[in-house]
C-alpha cells in the first residue's frame, strides 16, 4: 500500500469534523468518490430507461423519475438496476467504517455535535432551498404555469421531498443509534473477534447474506418498493430497505471497530488477495439476477410467486456479492493517488448534495434535442459532475463552509 496521508473532511459523509485526526486510506477515499459518481450517473440515466414514465397529476409519487425523456435505451435498465441493487448499501457500510474509532477518540457528545453539523445542517438548509429548485424542472412538465414562489408555497411545502438527501438524514439517524450503543456498551463492540474474517471471507459473505435476507425479504414482501416518511416529512425512506441499510451500516461499524489491517479488509488477507475473483463473482451474481428470472418466465416452469421468490433471493445474493466485489477491488487494486481523483474526493460530499439540481435541469434542457439517449446521458452526467465540482470549489473557498463540508 502507498503511504497514507493525513486525513481531511471529504467525500460521502463518513465521519465528523474530527476526521482530520485519523489515518486515511486511498482505497476508501476513492471508493467513496466512485460511489458518489455512480449516484450522479444513476440519476442521469433515469430519464432514459425503457420503463420510465411520467405522471403529470402525481409527478412526485407517480413517476419513475422527475424528468422523463422520449429518448430511451434499454441498456440503461440493466445499468440502473445494477446500481440500485447494491450501491446505497455499500455507501452505508463505508460510512460506518470510521464511526467507532471516532466515538472512541472524541466521545459520544463531541461525535454527535460534529455529525449534526456535517449532516444535519446541510439537510436542514438544502431540503427547503435546494431541492425545490431541482424539482421545479419536473413541476414545469406538469403543464402548470404559476411562478416559482407559487409552486414552492402551494406544491412543494405539502410534501417536502428531500431527493437524494434522504441518505443524509438516515445516516445521521444511524449515527445517533451508534452513539447510543457506544454510551451504553462502550467496550462491547470492540470485544467481538474479527480475525476469522481475514481468513474466511466466504464465511463472512455468507453471514452477511443471511443477515440481509432476514432483515430485507420479509419487509419487501410486506411493503414492496413503497416509500414512506419517518413520522413526518421530509424524513422519507424506502420502507423495505431500512433494515437492510442499517445492517450494512452496522457491519461497517463492526468491521471498523478494529484495525482495518487485521480483519476482513486486511491488505494481506485472503479477501483482498483474491480481489479479481470477488469482482467476477459480483458480475456473475448480478447477471444471474438479471437473466435467470427472464429465462424462468420464458420456460414457464414456475409460477409468478415462485419466480418472485427466486428473484428476491438472487437480489440479496447480488447485493452482497457486488458490495464485497467493490470492497475487494478498491482495497486490493487501488494503491496510487491521482491528483484529479483527489480533487473529486475532496468535493464528493458537496457533489452528492448539489448534483440533483444540475441533473434534472440538464435533462429538462435536452428534452427537445433529437439525439441518442446514450449521448444525452453522457451530456447530463458530464455536465452535472462538472457543475457540481465547480460549485464545490466555490463553497470550499469559504473557510467557514470548508470546516463543515
Amino acid at each position: 500500500m502507498s503511504p497514507r496521508a493525513k486525513d481531511s473532511v471529504s467525500a460521502v459523509p463518513a465521519v465528523g469534523s474530527d476526521a482530520a485526526k485519523r489515518p486515511r486510506d486511498v482505497a476508501f477515499d476513492y471508493l467513496r468518490t466512485t460511489l458518489v459518481l455512480m449516484v450522479v450517473a444513476h440519476h442521469s440515466c433515469l430519464a432514459y430507461t425503457g420503463f420510465a414514465h411520467f405522471d403529470p397529476a402525481h409527478y412526485l409519487t407517480g413517476s419513475t423519475a422527475p424528468v422523463v425523456d422520449a429518448a430511451r435505451w434499454r441498456f440503461f435498465d440493466y445499468a440502473e438496476n445494477f446500481n440500485d441493487v447494491f450501491f446505497m448499501s455499500l455507501m452505508f457500510f463505508v460510512s460506518g467504517l470510521f464511526v467507532w474509532p471516532s466515538l472512541r477518540r472524541s466521545g459520544a457528545l463531541a461525535f454527535l455535535r460534529s455529525r449534526l453539523l456535517r449532516l444535519g445542517a446541510p439537510f436542514v438548509v438544502c431540503v427547503p432551498l435546494l431541492m425545490p429548485i431541482a424539482y421545479y424542472a419536473s413541476w414545469q412538465l406538469t403543464g402548470q404555469d404559476a411562478g416559482y414562489l407559487a409552486y414552492w408555497h402551494k406544491n412543494f411545502t405539502q410534501a417536502w421531498p428531500p431527493g437524494p438527501l434522504w441518505f443524509i438524514w438516515l445516516l445521521l439517524f444511524f449515527d445517533l443509534l451508534a452513539a447510543g450503543f457506544f454510551i451504553a456498551w462502550p467496550r462491547r463492540l470492540g470485544a467481538v473477534p474479527l480475525g476469522w474474517t481475514k481468513r474466511k471471507p466466504m464465511l463472512a459473505a455468507a453471514a452477511m447474506f443471511g443477515v440481509c435476507a432476514f432483515v430485507y425479504l420479509p419487509v419487501l414482501k410486506a411493503f414492496g418498493w413503497a416509500w414512506g416518511a419517518f413520522f413526518i416529512a421530509p424524513f422519507y425512506f424506502q420502507l423495505s430497505r431500512f433494515g437492510l441499510y442499517l445492517a450494512w451500516f452496522a457491519a461497517g461499524t463492526w468491521v471498523g471497530s478494529d484495525d482495518l489491517d487485521r480483519g476482513l479488509l486486511a491488505p494481506d488477507g485472503a479477501f483482498v488477495h483474491r480481489w479479481r475473483w470477488w469482482v467476477a463473482g459480483g458480475f456473475a451474481a448480478y447477471n444471474a439476477l438479471w437473466f435467470v428470472p427472464m429465462a424462468l418466465e420464458v420456460a414457464g416452469t414456475f409460477t409468478a410467486i415462485q419466480r418472485g421468490a427466486i428473484w428476491a433471493i438472487l437480489w440479496v445474493v447480488s447485493c452482497v456479492a457486488s458490495c464485497f466485489g467493490f470492497l475487494a477491488l478498491f482495497r486490493g487494486a487501488v494503491r496510487t493517488r491521482r491528483s484529479w481523483m483527489d480533487s473529486l474526493a475532496r468535493a464528493a460530499y458537496i457533489i452528492y448534495i448539489v448534483h440533483y439540481v444540475f441533473v434534472l435541469w440538464l435533462q429538462r434542457a435536452l428534452m427537445g434535442v433529437h439525439i441518442h439517449a446514450g449521448l444525452k446521458f453522457l451530456v447530463v452526467f458530464a455536465g452535472a459532475t462538472l457543475c457540481s465540482w465547480l460549485t464545490a470549489q466555490c463553497l470550499l473557498a469559504l473557510p467557514w463552509l470548508r470546516s463543515v463540508l
